[in-house]
């Protein structure tokens, strides 16, 4: 007979349920659940589950305790739906040949089936809209998945090392797939040489490119995807479409090949060290429409003369073209909004810098921050108005001011025939300053704050490796 043995418990624990949020660039945070109630739960069959209950009434699935062959998942226990399961609680039940998860499932945390190896097929349920990281992974005796056509994402790792996957269904409307995803599986491992395409993402560069090699990227894709095209030397020009909405992290970073590219306006993010180390790379086109340039997103491009920023521009992220060392001027659209610490960090030669009437501060914080230009040029020079934050950081930081103002304001004259001065006039800059509206922090933080967050602490650790 099924039974609940439970006890109250009252205790703030740091979750372990991290689940991509509804912008595949952002993960939530560990965040802080209180347990209200814990219990064991008989499934009849010699086994059970470990469950704990939240201060919102959500019902995790902790720990799976047996050696059934089958597992029957229950959608309800004491008349409380299932919502979860944890990152460990079939971790490495090699017993476990099948298993059945309930609609009432919404989330599985990653790690949760890790190790399962004698696991031959699973079905997801539509419930379920995220295959968080490494879910599946090691589960060496996986032949079959059926995912919903609900599903959004698929995490890092989420089916590595399943050497004997050779049957997955890819909604054709799934939104990313991440880093080694389908690392060392058969049905990775059976794709052409080439563009690894699945549903609307270009997952993987497969095999060595040959060099010379010109990309033209489909027009159904619309995600390029986290290390697709990492280190393939070979490419010297890609063609992305209009369409494409997301270039991930290290999408091309370390390409030396690579001479120029044009970034489609339907991009508003692009995803950090996505360009990182093209040391070839000369020519770079924002088209309006980008927004945010994240964390090292051009890192190193020591070929980089010059660069034409959208007016659409907002968020500009640490590193962002951090030891550019060809680049000598850049001009900071009116529209921006934030400018992250490094952003422009190494850039020896830079020595022009315009900075027009941008939003001066966010909830009080200043829209540059203090070491956006470290070791640029000593010769650098940043233009931009008098009484704004250009003038004023300029000061703050050291750095040569040089007023636009003036060159706004210059008198004009103008001769008659007979050789006298017939009018003498002034022309002013505007002294209002263009409205951006009231994204503000709160708008940054939309777009993706936390995840700049997460990334430049990735980043930054990655570079000191």
């Amino acid at each position: 007979m099924k039974k609940a043995i439970s006890f109250m418990a009252s205790l703030a624990v740091a979750g372990s349920l991290t689940a991509f949020g509804a912008d595949p660039f952002e993960c939530s945070a560990i965040r802080a659940v209180t347990i209200v109630e814990e219990g064991t739960y008989e499934l009849g069959d010699g086994s059970s589950v470990d469950y704990q209950v939240t201060d919102s009434d959500e019902l995790i699935i902790k720990k799976y305790n047996g050696t059934a062959a089958e597992v029957e998942i229950p959608s309800e226990i004491n008349g409380k739906k299932v919502n979860s399961i944890s990152g460990v609680a079939f971790r490495n039940c090699t017993a476990m040949t099948s298993v059945t998860i309930p609609d009432s499932v919404s989330e599985i945390v990653g790690g949760a089936f890790q190790g399962c190896t004698g696991l031959t097929s699973v079905t997801i349920p539509d419930s379920i809209q995220y295959i968080s990281d490494g879910t599946f992974k090691d589960c060496t005796a996986l032949k079959s998945v059926t995912l919903p056509e609900s599903l959004k994402y698929i995490s890092f790792n989420a089916f590595e090392n399943c050497t004997e996957l050779d049957s997955i269904n890819i909604p054709e409307n799934i939104e990313n797939i991440y880093s080694d995803a389908f690392k060392n599986t058969k049905w990775y491992d059976d794709q052409p040489d080439g563009l690894v395409i699945a549903g609307n993402v270009l997952y993987k560069y497969k095999g060595t490119m040959p060099e010379n090699t010109s990309v033209d990227i489909p027009d159904n894709v619309r995600v390029i995807a986290y290390n697709a095209f990492e280190n393939c030397t070979g490419m010297t020009s890609v063609t992305i479409p209009e369409g494409v909405k997301d270039i991930g992290s290290d999408a091309f970073s370390g390409c030396t090949g690579l001479t120029s590219v044009t970034i489609p306006g339907t991009v508003p993010m692009i995803g950090y060290a996505a360009f990182s180390g093209c040391t070839g790379l000369t020519s770079l086109t924002l088209s309006e429409g980008v927004e945010n340039i994240q964390n090292g997103a051009f890192d190193g491009c020591t070929a980089l003369s010059s660069v034409k920023l959208p007016d659409s521009l907002r968020i500009i992220c640490s590193y962002a073209f951090g030891n550019c060392t060809s680049l000598t001027e850049v001009s900071i659209p009116e529209g921006t909004e934030y400018i992250m610490n490094n952003a422009f960090t190494g850039c020896s030669n830079l020595t022009k810098v315009t900075i027009p009437r941008i939003k001066e501060q966010n909830e009080g914080v200043d829209t540059i921050e203090k070491d956006v230009f470290l070791n640029c040029s000593k010769d650098l020079t940043i233009y931009g108005y008098k009484g704004t934050l250009a003038e004023r950081y300029a000061k703050e930081n050291g750095i040569k001011f040089s007023a636009l103002d003036a060159a706004a304001a210059q008198k004009t004259t103008t001769t008659t025939a007979g050789g006298k001065k017939a009018s003498t006039s002034t022309t002013k800059a505007k002294g209002d300053s263009p409205k951006t509206g009231d994204r503000g922090i709160g708008g940054f933080a939309a777009a993706g704050a936390a995840a700049a967050i997460l990334a430049l602490a990735a980043y930054r650790k990655r570079k000191v490796q």
